[in-house]
């Protein structure tokens, strides 16, 4: 499967990304409802790939940075109040910038900051969000040709996300068809990986394809996790669980969980 370049080659219709002339304001409470909705969920959800793909010891000097500005991530967005969020993601993705430059060759560094890119778009929710959310999308894409299976495939994951959950053109490249592929490498990679079921499990369940969902989340809820448990892992069986029931129930629609935020 060939996913280079996958959305840039895309006609308007089939959810490009949106080139043209500054949109009109009248567009800002769709973009906004919709993606507020969309980068909670993400935050929520998206970035348990992020935490479970980098679980492992850390086998070298950039991996212990990465984990530990993972770690700063987690305290900013668990711990402190929303009124703080923009600025110290502000100052930790400079932090992550700069990790990057100094490793050109990982992919590891360009994961994280792409997923911080998204929590300052949260943060500053508006349409000047659009530029962040096509920054995220290219570091992710160039991650995946450094090294498609870093931190468990998160880059792909994390891609499938954005696609699946963003508003199309010409709001932004929201389009399922590139979703499904994203989840799908991520599954072929790692595919008895928790995170990679249970997020394609996920889309599945929210394109209606309740049979085949059920087949990915119960092999997700199946997989152990440890006595000592990340926040990570332990939000993931959470989610898994709310998800087996709706794949049960047949139910698509999961607004609840979007009326949190």
């Amino acid at each position: 499967m060939d996913l280079q370049g996958i959305g840039h080659d895309l006609t308007p219709a089939q959810g490009g990304c949106y080139n043209g002339p500054e949109l009109p304001t009248s567009c800002l409470p769709v973009f906004t409802s919709r993606t507020t909705k969309f980068l909670y969920r993400f935050f929520i959800l998206g970035l348990l790939a992020l935490g479970l793909g980098g679980l492992h010891a850390a086998e070298s000097d950039v991996e212990a940075t990465v984990q530990d500005l993972q770690a700063e991530w987690a305290e900013i967005f668990y711990t402190l109040p929303k009124d703080q969020h923009v600025a110290r993601f502000k100052d930790l993705l400079a932090q992550v910038h700069a990790v990057s430059e100094r490793y050109p060759k990982r992919a590891e560094p360009l994961i994280l900051e792409a997923i911080i890119l998204c929590g300052y778009a949260r943060a500053e929710i508006g349409l000047g969000s659009l530029g962040k959310l096509e920054e995220a999308r290219r570091l992710l894409e160039k991650s995946i040709t450094l090294d498609p299976r870093a931190m468990g495939a998160s880059a792909y994951i994390t891609l499938g996300n954005l696609y699946h959950r963003l508003p199309g053109w010409p709001l932004s490249y929201g389009d399922d068809d590139s979703a499904r592929q994203y989840f799908e490498a991520a599954l072929k990679l790692f595919p008895e990986a928790i995170d990679a079921n249970y997020f394609y499990g996920d889309f599945l369940l929210s394109q209606g394809e309740y049979e085949r969902a059920l087949g990915f989340l119960e092999k997700a809820a199946r997989a152990p996790i440890g006595p000592d448990a990340s926040l990570s892992e332990r939000k993931l069986k959470e989610e898994i669980g709310k998800a087996l029931a709706d794949a049960r129930a047949k139910n698509a629609g999961r607004d609840d969980f979007f009326s949190r935020w």
